[in-house]
């Protein structure tokens, strides 16, 4: 993969929707697997497999071993370890609710080399939703030659310079964490990011930005970003859907 040669593509095996769940977080479970592959189920019709990453032995779903042991949600690179999927993945992050149908969402992420949903605030690149067509396992090797600062320290800093205004004294990138190191080298290696919320307006909603809180919102996805987490809403639409 290069700036100049397209990457290929990963295959023409219909879709997997996958999730990854590390162990050792405060608000995750099985159960957070259980309830996401019930949703994906109920809301899409194409044909698909539903996988979870997880260095968890017994989960509800088909399971893919995670084998780099990174931690927290740098796991979620392993999406794009060589070899790993051979056609068009569509990825939600554990807490995502969904509320609607998805298979528009899941045409769209097929027609995309690559796809990511926007940061509410900041307008960059999310991986609550992700999505790829083509082989992006560079992203997965160049992580696997970084240390400590990248795996331990970067984002934390990012976090404290951010909140302070001050992130633009040293090149941090546009986002944080998986999401930031992932977008930095698609970009190197000239692979076209589309978002997703952007292509699918009104698809995608932020439970604590879109009015989530007050009523359903529109579209059938709801990123929960921050809290409360789904299992944390006991009234109200969330219940009604997350099961």
């Amino acid at each position: 993969m290069s700036a100049k040669t397209d990457p290929p593509r990963l295959g023409d095996e219909p879709l997997t929707v996958a999730c990854v769940y590390r162990s050792g977080g405060r608000h995750y479970s099985s159960r957070y697997v259980e309830v996401l592959r019930n949703m994906v189920q109920r809301n899409l019709t194409l044909p698909h497999r539903f996988v979870c990453l997880t260095d968890v032995a017994d989960v509800p779903c088909e399971r893919i071993p995670l084998v780099a042991n990174w931690p927290g949600f740098y796991s979620k690179i392993e999406l794009y370890r060589p070899g790993l999927f051979k056609g068009p993945v569509l990825y939600f992050d554990l807490d995502t609710v969904i509320h609607g149908n998805i298979d528009e969402l899941a045409r769209t992420a097929m027609r995309s080399a690559f796809g990511c949903t926007s940061d509410p605030k900041g307008g960059h690149f999310n991986s609550s939703v992700v999505s790829f067509t083509v082989d992006c396992s560079r992203v997965f090797e160049e992580f696997s030659q970084t240390g400590a600062w990248i795996q331990k320290w970067h984002h934390h800093v990012w976090f404290t310079l951010r909140r302070v205004g001050l992130d633009g004294l040293i090149a941090l990138g546009s986002s944080y964490g998986d999401q930031g190191f992932t977008e930095a080298s698609l970009r190197r290696h000239g692979v076209p990011i589309v978002h997703l919320d952007a292509a699918l307006p009104g698809a995608i909603s932020v439970y604590n930005y879109d009015g989530g809180a007050t009523g359903e919102p529109t579209g059938s996805v709801c990123l929960m970003m921050g809290r409360p987490k789904p299992h944390e809403i006991s009234a109200g639409w969330v219940p009604r859907h997350w099961h």
